[in-house]
Formats: structure tokens, C-alpha cells, sequence
């Protein structure tokens, strides 16, 4: 294990102080111009210069800034490597450090302020002791999700949701204090730098690396992870780079978990960070199955500002994770199912074919005085149940679906781990899988029916079953250090970007990538002719564009890796499209405009196949997760996708518009 001190991991932030914030923000990344293109609309990104000619700045080009210093250790040693800081990631590394054994986090950016974690703004959980009846939230989440739910799964989060939230309770991370509205004048005056500094040490973000550093778990920032290396038929460790200097780095280890994360193509009016496919990649490299990439997250962002993330979230990611749940009651779990269906999927694929009504930005909803249960409260009457649901000072809302184009469903996709698992072991022998974008769980089916802060509850139990396992199998085994001669060609495949001398600008594709994915003909009303010029470029992309990739600084080898990632999940995404020749929750097929039970009850996986190509398969969801089949069609999918009625043989009904806050 590499000693502690001055270069350990835990003070390895203190290393690149010499690279300035200055100096990273004049790179390439500053240099390219970004459009911020949504589902339905095109449009600058937030703070993008106009295109006013300006003589100066054509004729200056910003320089490429020195890669940093590099790190003095370069080589590790630990039980368990936990990759990813998130809520799954810091629940996996405590389990695991906790269980007796080493345990190093590495992070692409630094634990608690990268991937999608520092954004969540609810937390659900089950509790019992409220009155929670769960078999009024198994069925409600069944018929929401449209049967292919992992109620397994969701068993678990029912059993073990309420441990979850006192855990992370206990570390603080659950902090409340008052909303912007309540305290003072920030709301009125929009004064956001005063309302975070006065409650600055409530802020969860600050607390992930002192629960760290509480339960004597080593990490390591700014550090991206390329690859988990097999040897001998299990894992050896892992290998990445060092994000400021680009150097080379090895992690021989007895156990990874890659709690990594979804992604996007391009941020935009869902701030998606750092997030990037990385363990989805890694992950289908090593030949296993990735599921659940044709059902599109549901985010939303505003017209006239696509891609401005702080206009439509503020204050949002200002306050409080608001505690939610208990509005799921045996009167209410069908009902509730059928509104969210309407509101997540039938609302946003009729704006999608029928366009938006014009925005001038005027509109301000004050979720404070809607309905309870709407959102996410409970509804025991108890006056302490501190469920109380989202209550944000008033902002903006949303009017347009494609706020993180590529980013799939929460939890439904991810690495396969196969029916019965149910502590992510993804049959690598010591490689485990936890959280949003890993494991590919599908426990909240194909539409998220009950969201308002399932995500960060449910990562986090995912993280402390697999930081337990990943522990007892470290145990179990020797370590089996990472060859030299793996070493060489791993290290040989990082830098390659930084030898190409004439290429092209990783940031330039990835716009060109935004651009295939964004429009709604791909990601919210499909079909096949759409799916498949789509992905006539993305395969251009892959064979032409990403061996052309070329790094001048380190920050742009990030990119260049980043970009083949992203690819990868353009081109599953848009195979897994074409497969489901049929709509179900957030995947809506124009020219299949139903669902159809009798041939797509099942799990679509995407894995690297002997020759290289990318192989689809089909797994059956479990006969206990169907439903009632003998249901009439009508009562058994409570609302319709433009066309079904027509394609069914039904009566039409009544489209609903709105929003899902």
C-alpha cells in the first residue's frame, strides 16, 4: 500500500496547486465553439461569445497550457479499488473498509463534486413505520415501470432504504437547513454566493472526503480510469492517467467496483459533470453485457435557454436534499403509476411530434404550493414524518425534454449482472458494479414512476452490497500484481492520442456527436429510418474519427478518452433502438407505436462479441415480474402512445400536457 503523507492519495490534491484555474480554463476545451442542441431546439450555450466578428480575437489563438507536475507515486497497492466518489462509490468504500480490508476511491474529479451526486436534490426511502404498504409500492412501480421491473431489486430497497438514509444521516450528508426563501432575503435579491456561504458547512458536497477520511478510506482526485485488468481469469487491478499531468498510473488491487456513473454527449440543461460512459465502457471491453440503453432519461430543460443548467435548477442545488416518500398508498398505486407514465412519457412525445408553444420566459412555478404527494411528500398525516417532499424557493421551470441527451434511465442501465444477483458481482471474478449508469439493475423499469430521489437512496444501498462482497472476496484471495508487459501495452493505448500530431479536436467531435444524438427523431420519437442513418455516422465516428483523436495537453487526453467512450454508448443506444421494435415507457417507436408483450418481456443486452462486433441478445424478465397477462390490454397499460389506440384497436383517449418536476 503506498504510505501516507505528503504524497499519499488522501493530500494528492495538494499536488497540482501550481496548475492554475487560469491556465486549465485557456486550454482547447476554451478554444472550441459549443452549441448546446436539446430534443426539440437549438441554441448557445450559456456564456458562449456572439458571433459579432472581432478582429482581436480572430487573430489570437490561447495557448495550450503546461501539463502539471508529475504525481511522485505512480504505482498503488490495496485491497479494494473503489472507482467513482458518488453516494454508490462512498457507501461501497466504507463497506468494503469497514469489512478489515485496504481500500483506495479514486475519482475523476473529486469525491462529492463529480458525477451527478452533488446534484441530487431528493432522497426517498421506505419506511414502515409511517405506514408504508409495500405491496401498494411493488404494484405501482410493476405497472409504472411496465413489467420489466426487477421487483428483486426493489424488495432490497424496500428492506433496506430506511438504513440507507440513517446512514447517510449519521455522516451528515442529509443535512437540513432553511430554504432560500425562509432565510433571509437570497431569494428575492437572487443573492445564490450569500445563501451557499452562510450555510456552507451544511453542505453535503464538502462532507463526502471528511466521511472518508473519518473511516480511514484512502483517495485519490482528479485521476480517470481507462482500464480494469483480467489476468489469470480474475481482476488484477486497474490503470488509468493522472487528469493534470497525464501521466500513467497502475492500481494493483484484489477487488475494483466501478461505481462510475451514467453520462451524456455534452451537458447541457441537466448539469451531467464529469459523467461519461466510463464503466459502461470498461465494462462491455471486457465482453459483458450492457443493458437497458434504449430508454432515455427524462430530464428536462427550458427552451429559450437549452443549455443553461443554473437558470433552470438554481436554487435547486442550493438547498436541501429534500427527504421524499410516503406518497404511494394501496388507494392511490395504480393511479399513480398512470399520471406518472402520462406526465414522463405521453407529455413530452406529444410536444416532441406537436412542437412547443412560445416561451418568453416569464413563467416561475412555486412548487411550494402544489400538491403534497405531487411532489414526493408523504401523505401519512403524521405531523413527524420528515418526508415533507421537494419544497425549493421558486425557479423556473422546464418546458422541453433533452436537458442530458444520452443519459439513460436512471438505474435501468448499466452492466447486466443477470436476474438473480443482487450485490452487483458481474462474473469477473472480483469486478463488482454499484449505482446509476453501472449496474444495470432495471429496478425502476422503463420509466422511472416513482423518482423524486430513488437514485441516491438506491445507489447507495447498491455501494454497501457490493463494498461488503468485494470485501469478503479480497479475504479470500492473494493479490496477483498487474504484469509488467500489461503495464506496457495498457500505458502504450493511454498515451496514444498524445502522439498523433495532425488529427482532429476531441471537443469538436463531440459537438458533431450532440448534434446526431440531440434531435427528437432519435431519442424521443423513434424509427427505424432515423436509428439507422444515425448510426451510419456514429459508426464513421468510431472507425474514422476516434484513431484520429489527438491530445496536446493532458487535459485534452481526457477528452480524446471520453469521446471513444461516449461513442461506444451512441452506437449501443441506437442498437438497442432498433431491436425493441416496440414502445414501452421512455422508448416510443413511431413506426411500432405499442407495446408488445408476447415478444419484448425482456432485457436487451449489447456485448462485445469474438469478432469484435457488437452482438444484441434478449433476456426474459422473470414470469413473477409480468403481470397479470389475461389483463385486458386497456386496463393493463393505463395510457397510450400517439398511435396505439389506432394500431390497437382502442378508443382514443384524452392526451395530457404538463410538466414532471
Amino acid at each position: 500500500m503506498a504510505k501516507e503523507g505528503k504524497d499519499s492519495p488522501r493530500n494528492s490534491n495538494e499536488k497540482h496547486k501550481d496548475l492554475s484555474r487560469r491556465s486549465f480554463l485557456t486550454g482547447t476545451a476554451g478554444v472550441s465553439t459549443a452549441v448546446a442542441v436539446t430534443g426539440l431546439l437549438g441554441g448557445p450555450a450559456f456564456g458562449q461569445t456572439s458571433n459579432t466578428p472581432d478582429t482581436k480575437r480572430a487573430t489570437t489563438e490561447l495557448p495550450i497550457p503546461a501539463d502539471a507536475a508529475p504525481p511522485k507515486t505512480t504505482e498503488y497497492q490495496y485491497d479494494v479499488l473503489v472507482i467513482g466518489g458518488g453516494f454508490a462509490g462512498l457507501n461501497a468504500a466504507i463497506a468494503a473498509r469497514k469489512a478489515g480490508q485496504s481500500v483506495l476511491m479514486i475519482d475523476k474529479g473529486r469525491p462529492g463534486y463529480s458525477g451527478l451526486s452533488c446534484f441530487a436534490s431528493s432522497h426517498r426511502w421506505f419506511d414502515p413505520d409511517f405506514g408504508d404498504d409495500a405491496k401498494a409500492f411493488r404494484e405501482s412501480i410493476q405497472k409504472g415501470g411496465e413489467y420489466i421491473v426487477n421487483l428483486d431489486w426493489y424488495q432490497v430497497w424496500i428492506d433496506e432504504s430506511k438504513q440507507a438514509y440513517q446512514r447517510l444521516k449519521e455522516w451528515k450528508i442529509l443535512a437540513q437547513y432553511p430554504k432560500a426563501s425562509k432565510a433571509g432575503d437570497y431569494d428575492k435579491t437572487q443573492d445564490f454566493p450569500g445563501y451557499r456561504e452562510e450555510f456552507s458547512e451544511l453542505d453535503r458536497r464538502t462532507l463526502f472526503t471528511n466521511v472518508l477520511d473519518s473511516n480511514g478510506v484512502q483517495y485519490l482526485p482528479r485521476t480517470m480510469i481507462t482500464d480494469v485488468v483480467q489476468q489469470d481469469g480474475r481482476v488484477a487491478g486497474a490503470m488509468g492517467f493522472d487528469v493534470p499531468s497525464g501521466v500513467v498510473l497502475t492500481f494493483h488491487a484484489k477487488a475494483v467496483i466501478l461505481c462510475t456513473g451514467g453520462g451524456s454527449y455534452k451537458p447541457s440543461g441537466f448539469p451531467t459533470s464529469s459523467n461519461t460512459f466510463d464503466g459502461e465502457y470498461i465494462g462491455y471491453q471486457l465482453g459483458l453485457p450492457i443493458v437497458g440503453k434504449e430508454f432515455d432519461d427524462f430530464h428536462t430543460t427550458i427552451s429559450y435557454a437549452p443549455g443553461n443548467a443554473f437558470l433552470t435548477n438554481s436554487w435547486e442545488y442550493l438547498e436541501n436534499i429534500w427527504l421524499c416518500g410516503g406518497d404511494v398508498t394501496a388507494e392511490n398505486a395504480e393511479s399513480n403509476a398512470i399520471s406518472k407514465g402520462k406526465a414522463l412519457v405521453q407529455a413530452r412525445v406529444l410536444k416532441a411530434l406537436g412542437g412547443l408553444a412560445n416561451n418568453d420566459g416569464t413563467g416561475v412555478t412555486d412548487v411550494t404550493k402544489e400538491n403534497t404527494g405531487r411532489r414526493g411528500g408523504t401523505l401519512s398525516g403524521r405531523a413527524d414524518d420528515p418526508r415533507t417532499g421537494k419544497a425549493n424557493s421558486p425557479t423556473p421551470k422546464e418546458d422541453i425534454y433533452g436537458a442530458a441527451v444520452g443519459m439513460c434511465l436512471h438505474l435501468t442501465s448499466g452492466v447486466f449482472c443477470g436476474l438473480d444477483d443482487l450485490v452487483g458481482d458481474t462474473g469477473v471474478p472480483g469486478l463488482y458494479v454499484a449505482g446509476d449508469g453501472a449496474n444495470g439493475s432495471g429496478v425502476t423499469g422503463t420509466a422511472y414512476p416513482h423518482g423524486v430521489g430513488f437514485t441516491s437512496n438506491f445507489c447507495s444501498i447498491q455501494g454497501w452490497r457490493a463494498g461488503q462482497v468485494a470485501a469478503r472476496y479480497a479475504g479470500s484471495v492473494p493479490l496477483e500484481k498487474i504484469s509488467a508487459e500489461r503495464v506496457g501495452s495498457v500505458t502504450k493505448e493511454i498515451l496514444a492520442p498524445k502522439e498523433i500530431k495532425t488529427g482532429l479536436d476531441p471537443n469538436w467531435a463531440r459537438d458533431v456527436l450532440q448534434a446526431l444524438m440531440a434531435p427528437y427523431w432519435i431519442h424521443i420519437a423513434k424509427s427505424e429510418s432515423a436509428l439507422r442513418g444515425a448510426l451510419a455516422q456514429v459508426e464513421h465516428l468510431r472507425d474514422e474519427v476516434v484513431p484520429k483523436l489527438m491530445a496536446p495537453s493532458a487535459h485534452d487526453l481526457r477528452l480524446c478518452h471520453e469521446m471513444k467512450h461516449k461513442i461506444l454508448s451512441a452506437e449501443m443506444k441506437l442498437r438497442a433502438s432498433l431491436e425493441r421494435q416496440e414502445s414501452r415507457g421512455l422508448h416510443y417507436r413511431t413506426d411500432y407505436p405499442f407495446r408488445d408483450d408476447k415478444n419484448f418481456l425482456c432485457y436487451i443486452t449489447m456485448q462485445k462479441a469474438k469478432d469484435g462486433s457488437m452482438a444484441p441478445s434478449k433476456v426474459p424478465v422473470k414470469s413473477a415480474w409480468i403481470g397479470d397477462l389475461k389483463q385486458d390490454y386497456a386496463r393493463r397499460y393505463g395510457w397510450r402512445f400517439p398511435g396505439e389506440a389506432k394500431a390497437m384497436g382502442l378508443p382514443e383517449e384524452k392526451a395530457r400536457s404538463g410538466n414532471w418536476g
